[in-house]
């Protein structure tokens, strides 16, 4: 009687710990497949962070497309990458201070070339319009605080909740995003430290993850190790990585098996996974 109470016991503790795998794994949503995302839209040959770059990365086939956001100080969310605007608008003008009409005055399209001059700061609003419906997931890149409400109220508006990704180098951020959305995909930008090892760098993403409550990474390609992808893998994580335009290096990631692939050049990744039977 003894034996089977004690049988029954650890039967009871084994199903136990199952359930709490169980609870812990479906807490994520599910990582919306984008093999190929186009990074600030294919912005090798159109001008970043534009619609005329979003509609590029369309055409080619690119499975997602990212871009970049700051908000007007009269509350406008934009695309934009870089904290000054003088490279794509040729004006010394802090990104994260100017109001809408006076970006509205800017060329966003010139510096790329004569094709695109007169092309128009695309909001956040006008970017996500034109990802709706398509098969390019928009995977949304947060460079600022204080708007991370209206980052997921536009991705509820279009019906995006389950189709974006939003990434942030920014822990306390994303951290933010998952709480005002637990069905939103979120990615946590890193790269790989100067003297960590594949192991190591693996381990800090892992305990990271946990803190912010997400199970995906967008991580700088250079950190990426078949052992890497292991222990990530194992770990029930997703490894998303960053930017890569060399075709030998796109090559051999696709061929580890790196789920999604950030580029400047999607025609080259999208190539090398038709290839690769990817």
């Amino acid at each position: 009687m003894k034996n089977l109470t004690l049988a029954l016991s650890l039967l009871a503790l084994v199903l136990s710990s199952v359930a709490v795998d169980a609870q812990e794994s479906s807490k994520f949503p599910p990582v919306p497949s984008a093999p190929c995302v186009a990074h600030r839209g294919f912005s090798a040959i159109a001008p970043e962070n534009t619609i005329a770059s979003a509609l590029k990365a369309i055409e080619v086939g690119a499975q997602g497309s990212e871009f970049d956001l700051y908000t007007t100080t009269d509350g406008i969310v934009y695309c934009n990458h870089d904290r000054n605007l003088k490279r794509v608008t040729g004006k010394d003008i802090d990104a994260t201070k100017v109001d809408f009409l006076t970006l509205s005055s800017l060329d966003f399209g010139a510096f790329k070339g004569e094709e695109f001059k007169g092309e128009h700061v695309a909001t956040y609003d006008e970017t996500l319009k034109t990802f709706k419906g398509t098969h390019t997931r928009p995977v949304v890149e947060v460079k600022q605080d204080g708007f991370e409400e209206k980052v997921v109220a536009y991705l509820r508006k279009y019906d995006l909740i389950e189709t974006a990704i939003v990434i942030d180098f920014s822990e306390a951020r994303l951290t933010k995003v998952r709480k005002l959305e637990p069905n939103l995909c979120g990615a946590w930008l890193t790269s790989k430290g100067k003297d960590e090892t594949p192991e190591q760098c693996a381990n800090r993403i892992i305990e990271t993850l946990k803190r912010i409550n997400t199970n995906v990474v967008d991580v700088e390609y250079h950190a990426i190790t078949p052992e890497f992808l292991k222990i990530l893998n194992d770990a029930g994580i997703t490894v998303m990585c960053w930017t890569v335009d060399d075709p030998k290096e796109i090559e051999k990631l696709v061929k580890w098996g790196v789920p999604s692939i950030t580029t400047n050049r999607p025609d080259l990744v999208l190539e090398a996974q038709k290839k690769a039977g990817k």
